[in-house]
């Protein structure tokens, strides 16, 4: 699936939306939500702070400037475990591990410490 892919912009989207519903909700009158005289300012505020980081996330994702950059954490995860050599740790690795790939690299490093 894409979402990986377009997570960020779902959160960008995500922002602006609550942003525009709780500025909306400062200036006009939503049934079910009260707000005092006081907070609306307070209300508006975040709103337009909410507003803003999504429409500035959004623009730094269209620009590029928000991409992951270096290795992923299961990358350095495969290189560490086939440096290990702990035939406990590896075990465990091998058989409690959440990631498939990292169990199976676990159990090819124990075979090779074993002999």
């Amino acid at each position: 699936m894409h979402f990986e892919r377009i997570f960020a912009h779902v959160v960008a989207a995500y922002l602006i939306f609550v942003g525009l519903f709780f500025g909306l909700a400062s200036v006009s009158a939503i049934p079910r939500i009260q707000i005092e005289p006081t907070g609306k300012f307070v209300l508006l505020g975040i709103a337009l702070v909410l507003a803003a980081s999504g429409v500035g996330s959004f623009v730094l994702l269209r620009k590029g400037k928000l991409k992951k950059e270096g290795e992923s954490i299961a990358d350095v995860r495969q290189e560490a475990i086939e440096k290990l050599k702990d035939p406990e740790l590896l075990s465990r690795i091998a058989i409690k591990d959440a990631d498939s790939e990292l169990r199976e690299t676990a159990r090819q490093r124990l075979q090779e410490i074993k002999g």
